[in-house]
């Protein structure tokens, strides 16, 4: 599944304070339909068409150049599975969706498990279907969220620490393939370079988390050295102009370290089992194709999930659909798996975690606009 992209509307801090915001005057459903009409008609109808058009070169000549596989040879493979091992996948997959359902309870205490399953996967559909979708995937959160009584503020709290939390799983998860690796011998091949920015990102990225929650000292001079960054670039890009990134950095602080303070273990905890889970669905594809542990041991399995994770977050196409299909089947190729069958394994990983979501996700759309009885007003659910 999609996991929730952090930030905001473009042009907008990406914090809010409660002085700010007018909640009680945002319609739910307005959330959506700001992030789908904030760009113009004509920006959306290029998005699409070059979305469209690399999706189309990378199925129609990059996958079948890697793989030197037929389409039609890997449906092959993957409709001879019976219903009982489709049905076993199937449940791994649920397992994995109430896995993430934790990380969103946590992250936005309040929130009952069945509200956060029905968000994420309407959410997920969202960011699966539109080219670009990220933010209006955070639309469709705003919207359901605030139905439930939580303001936009606390909204977007959960919606950061979530994103920060899956930034560093993904940037671990290729530094980890990487040693396990090393550890058995094997060539590390094309996961050397991601490892390293891996490596490099993850210790920065916790160095400033560690930093702006030390003290509001540090926070303030994290904020101003962003601030200096950003202003050369807002020179040039007008949306970039407004962003006050000392206020939004001390912003964060004061909203999200009660947050993290209490939860940030069962927030981490969530996290994980959510891509433990998700390793072991694609484990499940590769071992039900018949990939054998002689040809495709669990640690290259690993490396190949690690990668397709870093590979998701291009946004280019949406949920990086193509490039994780072309990168996850390479990799697992590099380490010798059958190509067809390798390739097999993660259309049929990326048929559980990519199309099934779209399909479940407009189910959620529909729980969502019947459940008449979940409502409340916009800021109650924050003062429980």
């Amino acid at each position: 599944m999609s996991d929730q992209p952090a930030g905001g509307a473009a042009g907008d801090p990406i914090w809010r304070s409660e002085s700010s915001e007018t909640a009680e005057e945002i319609d739910a459903v307005a959330a959506v339909t700001h992030e789908l009409q904030r760009k113009t008609p004509r920006r959306r109808l290029i998005e699409s068409a070059l979305s469209l058009a690399a999706t189309l070169v990378m199925f129609l000549f990059v996958v079948p150049a890697v793989s030197g596989s037929h389409y039609s040879a890997i449906w092959d493979q993957i409709s001879t599975l019976s219903i009982a091992r489709l049905s076993m996948l199937t449940g791994i997959w649920a397992l994995a969706v109430l896995a993430y359902s934790g990380v969103m309870v946590n992250c936005l205490p309040g929130l009952h498990r069945r509200r956060a399953v029905t968000v994420n996967l309407a959410s997920s559909a969202v960011s699966n279907v539109v080219p670009f979708g990220g933010a209006v995937g955070v639309g469709a959160t705003y919207a359901m969220d605030m139905s439930w009584g939580f303001s936009p503020p606390t909204v977007t709290l959960s919606i950061l620490v979530s994103g920060v939390w899956n930034v560093f799983v993904k940037l671990t998860l290729p530094v980890l393939a990487v040693v396990l690796l090393l550890t058995t011998g094997r060539d590390t091949g094309q996961l050397v370079i991601p490892a390293i920015i891996g490596v490099v990102a993850l210790v920065g990225a916790v160095v400033v988390l560690a930093l702006i929650m030390r003290s509001e000292l540090l926070a303030e001079k994290v904020g101003a050295i962003g601030q200096r960054i950003v202003d050369p670039l807002g020179r040039r890009i007008q949306r970039l102009a407004a962003l006050d990134i000392g206020r939004s950095v001390l912003d964060f602080r004061h909203h999200s370290i009660g947050l993290l303070r209490r939860h940030w273990a069962l927030i981490t905890l969530w996290v994980v089992l959510f891509n433990l889970i998700q390793y072991l669905l694609l484990l499940a594809c590769v071992r039900s194709i018949g990939l054998d542990t002689h040809e495709l041991g669990w640690i290259e399995v690993f490396a190949a999930f690690a990668f397709a994770r870093l590979l998701e977050t291009i946004p280019i196409t949406p949920s990086g659909v193509g490039f994780v299909e072309t990168g996850a089947a390479a990799t697992l190729i590099s380490f010798g798996g059958h190509a067809e069958a390798a390739t097999a394994a993660v259309f049929l990983f990326r048929g559980f975690t990519y199309l099934l979501e779209i399909p479940t996700g407009a189910l959620a759309w529909g729980v969502w606009a019947s459940m008449r009885g979940w409502r409340r007003p916009v800021g109650s659910a924050d003062r429980r």
